[in-house]
Order: C-alpha cells, then structure tokens, then sequence
C-alpha cells in the first residue's frame, strides 16, 4: 500500500473487517476427486478478507478448472489458530504468517509455505481525525511518528506476549519507545473504530479492508503505513500459503498448480483492463462498498506475491526467535518450513 487518498463516503453500514492478525489455516486430505475428474482441493479462509480475492477471481475466472482443480471454500473458526484449523476443517490449503506457521510447527502441528502470499504485515496506524500526533502524509518521518507515541494508549489486535504485539513492540524500540499501554481491541476493525472514535486509546492498529474503510469514511487520521518504516515491518516477511507436509509431498502437481493458480489471478487483478472485474468481485465477496474496494484494490494487491524469498524468510525467522516469538530449537528456516513449488 502507498500513500493513502482520502475521500467522503455516504456509508453508515458496512462489513468492517480486518485481517485477523494470525491469519488463515488449513488442513490435511488425501488425494480427492471432484466432478468431472478435477482433484478437489479445499481452502479455508477468514470470511471477507481481501487476501481471498485471487482465489475467488481465479474460481470465476476458470483458472482452477483448467489447472484441473475444483476449489471447495471453507470458513475458519475464529476460536483457532492458523495451523490447528488444517486438522479441525480437514482442508488442504490457508494462509498463515510466519509466526502462525512456526509456531505450530514447534508445537507438533507442521505444515509447510509453498507459496508466496502477501509480503508484508499491511498494518496501519490510525487516531482520531482530530488528533495533533504527527503523520507521514504531513511530512513527518516514520520515527517522529513512533516516538509521539511514549506514554499513549495504543489499540493492538491480540493480546500483549502475543507474536504480533513483540514484533510491533520491537518497531517501538527501533525508536527508542518504551513507554505505552497496549489496549487488545481485537482483529475486528468495529472495535479499533469505535475506540479512536471514541477517545479510549490514541492510536489504534488497522489492516486491509478495515484500513480502507476508515480512509473512505474519513473516521480516522492515517499516521503510518508500518511496512514504509521500522524493519521489524519493512524488512520481514508477512503471510503465505500453507499446506500440512502431506499435501505438498503427496500432492506436489496440485500444490503447484494452485501456487501456479494465484500467480495468474494476481496478474489478472492488477491488469487496469480488468478492473471492474475485479472491483465487483471484491465488493460482492467482502461485503465492503464500491469505494472502498477502490481503495484496496489500488492499496493493497501490491504486496502480494507468489515468491517465497529465501533471504527474506530466513531474516524474518531469525528475528522472530529473537522476540521470542519462536524457540531456537528445533530452528525455524527456510529449509525446515518451506516447500517452494515455484523452485521445483
């Protein structure tokens, strides 16, 4: 996402919705044949999400059909983290972030990337449209953002010790900020709304569609696009897709069918000819107004990415046990976690 546009919205209702930080999951079925042959492959997904709209294009679009695939879509319990749903929903495919991922491989839960997904945490920073902190649109640089915020109240989307709050702890303290009180609004963008509008935290955190959302309402004041400053967001990875080891390793023609799959529907996406397409879909599929699938159809699409960077990855694990988000041992990298269909 760059720099965000505002402009007046005439919408009172709307399906306010934020990516749940810890993302989708997936799980485990062998081998299933769906009608007229196609192989069968099921992925669970947060309902409204706009990481779902290469997968619902490339389902309308045909693209599955003719890689041989019949998608079947599931919803993931919000009572489960990413890698305990692959198991709970008998699905083959999510999405999930890197601490999701490695988590649930430390756990006994293993699963694999095997496909690029979004490159970044699309956070946000927002506060009440009428608060004096600074704001990069105003010219100010992501450190002056961060270090207006020593001793606010600041609205987070999981709980304090989760591996979300470290890493956003961590952009903290690359500014020499120590001093806060974390609020857990939840994922949900209704309660990080009401609290920024309601003056009960300073700054709160939003992602895609909810970042939009509130841009097009103009409910809040954008302060920083967290990914364009710290490297605890710049530099380390986001979310992929994932699968359990049995599925890239008994599956590897499907798994890299569907990673081939995306790659396509992301370029139909981002092809301006294609546009309105798009833009119904991600209304229709998201439940967000037409200007507001604007906003993140032109905001978002452009940190999504089939690759699965080594470099990159293997930066992101390092640090995260470093936070402690991960243990050292068995270590979390590249090679133990990834199953890259687009190298093999």
């Amino acid at each position: 996402m760059r720099k965000p546009r505002h402009s007046r919205a005439a919408l009172a209702s709307a399906a306010l919705l934020a990516v749940a930080v810890g993302a989708t999951a997936c799980g485990g079925e062998d081998t299933a044949e769906g009608a007229e042959g196609n192989e069968t492959v099921r992925v669970m997904m947060f309902p409204a999400q706009s990481y779902r709209l290469p997968v619902m294009i490339a389902e309308q679009e045909g693209m599955f059909e003719q890689r041989g695939i019949k998608l079947e879509v599931t919803e993931q319990p919000a009572n489960l983290q990413g890698m305990q749903g692959l198991e709970a929903t008998d699905s083959d495919v999510g999405i999930v972030t890197v601490g999701t991922l490695g988590q649930g491989w430390q756990a006994g839960d293993p699963g694999f990337f095997f496909c690029g997904g979004i490159s970044v945490l699309q956070t946000t920073l927002m506060a009440p449209v009428d608060s004096d902190l600074p704001s990069t649109e105003e010219g100010a640089t992501w450190q002056e953002v961060l270090q207006a915020l020593e001793g606010k109240k600041i609205g987070i989307q999981t709980p304090v010790g989760s591996g979300l709050q470290k890493i956003f702890a961590a952009a903290l303290a690359e500014a020499g900020v120590e001093d806060v009180t974390y609020v857990n609004l939840g994922g949900g963008s209704s309660a990080a709304i009401a609290a920024i509008d309601n003056g009960s935290v300073d700054v709160a955190q939003f992602n895609p569609t909810g970042t939009q959302y509130v841009l097009e309402s103009e409910s809040g004041k954008p302060l920083l696009y967290m990914p364009e400053g710290p490297a605890a967001y710049k530099d380390y990875y986001g979310s992929g897709w994932v699968a359990p080891p049995e599925f890239v390793e008994e599956r590897p023609e499907t798994a890299a069918a569907f990673c081939e799959t995306i790659d396509e529907a992301l370029e139909f996406i981002q092809d301006p000819a294609n546009r309105e397409t798009s833009l119904d879909l991600l209304a229709e599929d998201t439940g967000v107004t037409r200007p507001v699938a604007e906003l993140v159809l032109d905001q978002t699409y452009g940190d999504f990415s089939t690759e699965l960077d080594r470099e990159r990855l293997d930066t992101t694990f390092d640090a995260y046990v470093e936070l402690g988000i991960l243990e050292a041992d068995p270590e979390p990298s590249y090679d133990s976690l990834v199953h890259n269909t687009r190298e093999d």
